[in-house]
C-alpha cells in the first residue's frame, strides 16, 4: 500500500485492540515473514487469555476438563480461516511430544449432520439424519493456496461463486430426478435453470423463470396431496418422498431467486437482497409455508441465532439478511472442502489460540499484551486517532511478562486456564477471592492507565473490539463520527447460553442410535447439540466416574425484561433454563440418560459485552457495516470483526478472520488472496 495511514516512516507501528481471531488474524499477516519487517504490531488485550468469544480453559481443579463458550466448530466453507490456520501450523514450532504435528491432526472432518424436527407443537420429534454427506475435492483453505478453475464451461458466460454453486444444486437435484418422474415440469426446471445461467441471456431468463414457477407450483401441490405424496412414495420405494420435495421446493426457490434477482446483475444485487429476510425473499420465489417451517430452515436460524431479544420459540421471530444468507448457505452446502464440518480436536483454545500465540511471540516476543483494557480512542483535530487510553488490569509480581499458559504434560500441549495463573499476579490472592474477571465488560479492576501517543506508540490503530464491548468505553471517537454512530445504531446482538454434559455411558449406550454427529433444529433453550466424546482424550479423568461420552448444546438466551444484567443472576437464569431443558428434553436425544450417569456439567450464559453474539438481521444492518479495508471515520483507524463487512457479514469465526486480513492487505498488500466472494 503506497500510502500508508499516518504517513509515518517504515516500520509503521500497528497498535490491535482486542484478542479475539480478527485482532489476531490482522497481527498475524501484518508479522508475516513476507511483510519484510515493515509493521510493528503489537495486539493488546483484556484479561489472561487469547480468543474473545472463541477462547478456551482449562479447569485443573476438574480434571482438566474444557470448558467451551460454546459449540465451536469449523465449515468446510471456511477458506480464509483454514488458509490462516494452515498458514500458522506450517510456521508453529511445537515440541515432537505435542499431538498436532500437522493441522489435519487438530482438526477432523464430520461428515454427518442431523437435523430435527418437531410433529406439530408438543408433538414428537424425528431427525432428518444425514450420515454420510459426501466428500468434495480439495482441503478447506485450498482456494487462496491454489485458486481453483471456475466450475463452468470457460468457453461460456462468466458465472460467479454464486452461480457456479447454484449449478452444481442442480446436479444435486437431478441426482433423485427418478423419484419425480410423474412431475415432469421437475427436470425441466433443472434444465432450465442451467440453461438461463451458463447462456447469460437476460432475455431468455423470463422465459426460464416460467418454467421454473411451474415446476414448483407441482412440487407444491405434491406437498401439500398426501394422496399424490403417497403415490411417489409407493412408486419410488422412498420413505422420504415428502422431505425431497421440502428440498425440491427450497432448491427450484433459490434457482429462481438468483435467476430473476442476482444473474448478471453484480454485487449490488445481493446488497438490495439484505433488505429483506431470507424466509420472505424464498417465499417470494415460491417456497411454500411447508417447506419454510422445515428442519432445513429452522437450523439456519438456529445456527446464527437470529432471533430478535433471544426469543426462538417461533421461527417468525427471527430476521437473517438475504443477501448474505443465500451466499452463507450456498457455500455451506455445496461450496465446502472435503467435509462440510470441522471439529476441534481438543478445545478451541488449544487448537487455534495456542499456534496463534506462540507464532506471534516466536516473530517478535511482547507482541501480545495481556490484561490491557480499552478505556477511549481520542481523534486529534486532523482527523487521525490521536491517543489511545487503556486500563492496566494487573501486573505481574516480579514485572516479567506473563506467562499465559497451564502446561499438561500427559497432552504434550501448552493449554490456557479457564482463570488466570493468580500466583503470577500483585494480590493475586485477593484477586481470585474476589472472583475477579478480568474478561467481563462489568470489570473496572485496574492498577492505573496508559495513554499511547500517535507517532511515538503507534501510527495505525486496529479497533477488534466487539460492538456491544464498545459501550463500556468512553466513545470519544464515536461521539465526533456520524458513521460510528450509524454503524452502532445498526447493530444487533444477543445473549446465548452453552451446556456441556460429560456421561458415564457412551452415547450410544444413552440411547442415541445414528452415530457421532452435528444436530441443530432440536427443542429450545439448547437448540444445537454437537457429540464431543472424542475431545476426552485430552481431559485427565480417572477412577469409578470416568465419563464416555460429552455432549456441547447451546442456543439463544432470552432474558426476562428487568433482570440485572449481573453475573450471579445471569447464572441463575441459565442454570434454570439448563435444569428445565435437560428435564423436559434431553432424554429425546438419549433416551437412557439418568441424573445419575451424569459426571459433571458446565454451563455459561454469555450475557455481556464481548460475549454476545452480532446477527445479521434484513433491513440496513449489512449496509451500514464498516469495510475492515477501509478507514472507519478516521483516517488512521480500521475496524475487524464478524461486526464488519465481509463475505458473510455474520457472526462466525471466518467473517473474523476474513475481517483481520483484509486491514492486514489495506495496509501491507498481504495475504494477496483473499476469498471475498
Amino acid at each position: 500500500m503506497s500510502d500508508l495511514p499516518g504517513g509515518g516512516s517504515l516500520p509503521l507501528k500497528v497498535a490491535i485492540l482486542g484478542g479475539g481471531p480478527a485482532g489476531l488474524a490482522a497481527a498475524y499477516w501484518l508479522t508475516a515473514p513476507e511483510q519484510q519487517n515493515r509493521f510493528e504490531a503489537t495486539l493488546y488485550t483484556q484479561g489472561w487469555r487469547l480468543g474473545g468469544k472463541c477462547a478456551s480453559g482449562r479447569n485443573p481443579g476438574r480434571n482438566n476438563r474444557i470448558e467451551e463458550h460454546g459449540l465451536h466448530m469449523l465449515m468446510g466453507c471456511y477458506q480464509n480461516a483454514f488458509a490462516t490456520l494452515r498458514s500458522c501450523y506450517a510456521e508453529w514450532k511445537r515440541p515432537e511430544t505435542c499431538p498436532f504435528q500437522h493441522w489435519q491432526n487438530a482438526f477432523w472432518p464430520q461428515r454427518q449432520v442431523t437435523l430435527m424436527e418437531e410433529d406439530g407443537p408438543g408433538g414428537d420429534w424425528s431427525p432428518w439424519n444425514f450420515p454420510n454427506l459426501p466428500r468434495f475435492p480439495g482441503e478447506p483453505g485450498d482456494d487462496l493456496f491454489a485458486p481453483r478453475p471456475p466450475l463452468n464451461d470457460p468457453d461460456t458466460v462468466r458465472v460467479d461463486e454464486v452461480g457456479q454453486l447454484v449449478l452444481k444444486m442442480s446436479d444435486w437435484l437431478e441426482s433423485f430426478i427418478h423419484i419425480f418422474d410423474r412431475i415432469h415440469p421437475l427436470r425441466d426446471a433443472i434444465e432450465a435453470l442451467r440453461a438461463a445461467i451458463l447462456s447469460g441471456d437476460a432475455v431468455s431468463v423470463p422465459i426460464h423463470a416460467a418454467r421454473l414457477k411451474a415446476a414448483n407450483a407441482a412440487v407444491r401441490d405434491t406437498i401439500r396431496s398426501p394422496v399424490v405424496e403417497l403415490a411417489l412414495r409407493l412408486a419410488s420405494a422412498e420413505p422420504d418422498v415428502r422431505r425431497l420435495l421440502i428440498l425440491a421446493n427450497l432448491g427450484i426457490a433459490v434457482g429462481l431467486g438468483y435467476l430473476v434477482d442476482l444473474l448478471g446483475r453484480g454485487d449490488e444485487a445481493y446488497d438490495r437482497l439484505n433488505q429483506l429476510d431470507f424466509r420472505e425473499w424464498l417465499s417470494l420465489h415460491g417456497a411454500c409455508d411447508e417447506a419454510l417451517a422445515s428442519a432445513p430452515i429452522r437450523a439456519l436460524y438456529d445456527l446464527t441465532f437470529a432471533f430478535k431479544d433471544g426469543n426462538a420459540g417461533s421461527i417468525n421471530n427471527g430476521s437473517i439478511a438475504a443477501g448474505v444468507s443465500l451466499r452463507f448457505i450456498i457455500e455451506v452446502t455445496f461450496g465446502y472442502r472435503d467435509a462440510p464440518l470441522w471439529k476441534m480436536a481438543t478445545g478451541m483454545g488449544d487448537t487455534v489460540f495456542t499456534p496463534f500465540y506462540q507464532v506471534l511471540e516466536a516473530r517478535r516476543p511482547g507482541t501480545v499484551q495481556f490484561f490491557y483494557r480499552l478505556a477511549d480512542l481520542r481523534p486529534g483535530p486532523d482527523g487521525r486517532i490521536a491517543e489511545i487510553e487503556l486500563l492496566r488490569q494487573a501486573e505481574t509480581v516480579d514485572g516479567r511478562p506473563y506467562d499465559p499458559f497451564l502446561p499438561i504434560p500427559l497432552l504434550g500441549l501448552d493449554c490456557w486456564p479457564n482463570q488466570p495463573n493468580w500466583n503470577q499476579l500483585k494480590n493475586g490472592d485477593k484477586l481470585k477471592a474476589d472472583h475477579v474477571n478480568f474478561e467481563a465488560g462489568y470489570c473496572n479492576v485496574s492498577v492505573g492507565s496508559r495513554i499511547l501517543e500517535l507517532g511515538q506508540d503507534f501510527d495505525v490503530v486496529i479497533l477488534a473490539v466487539p460492538p456491544a464491548a464498545i459501550a463500556h468505553t468512553t466513545q470519544s471517537w464515536v461521539q465526533g463520527s456520524a458513521a460510528w454512530q450509524n454503524a452502532l445504531l445498526n447493530v444487533k446482538s444477543v445473549a446465548t447460553q452453552s451446556l456441556q454434559v460429560w456421561m458415564q455411558p457412551t452415547v450410544k449406550e444413552l440411547g442415541w442410535s445414528l452415530g457421532p454427529t452435528v444436530m441443530t433444529a432440536f427443542a429450545e433453550d439448547y437448540d444445537s447439540w454437537g457429540d464431543m466424546s472424542h475431545v476426552l482424550w485430552s481431559e485427565s479423568w480417572s477412577g469409578p466416574n470416568t465419563p464416555h461420552s460429552v455432549g456441547y448444546f447451546c442456543g439463544v438466551m432470552a432474558i426476562p425484561p428487568g433482570t440485572p444484567r449481573d453475573p450471579a443472576v445471569m447464572k441463575q437464569v441459565a442454570t434454570e433454563n439448563a435444569d428445565a431443558w435437560m428435564q423436559a428434553d434431553l432424554a429425546t436425544l438419549w433416551p437412557a440418560t439418568r441424573a445419575n450417569l451424569m459426571c459433571d456439567r458446565h454451563l455459561v450464559a454469555n450475557f455481556d459485552g464481548s460475549d454476545l453474539y452480532v446477527q445479521t438481521p434484513s433491513g440496513t444492518n449489512v449496509e451500514s457495516r464498516f469495510s475492515p479495508a477501509k478507514p472507519a471515520g478516521y483516517s488512521n483507524l480500521l475496524v475487524v470483526g464478524d461486526w464488519t463487512r465481509t463475505r458473510f457479514s455474520g457472526g462466525c469465526f471466518e467473517s473474523a478472520i476474513e475481517s483481520g486480513m483484509l486491514a492486514s492487505r489495506a495496509l501491507g498488500g498481504i495475504p494477496a488472496n483473499i476469498k471475498t466472494r
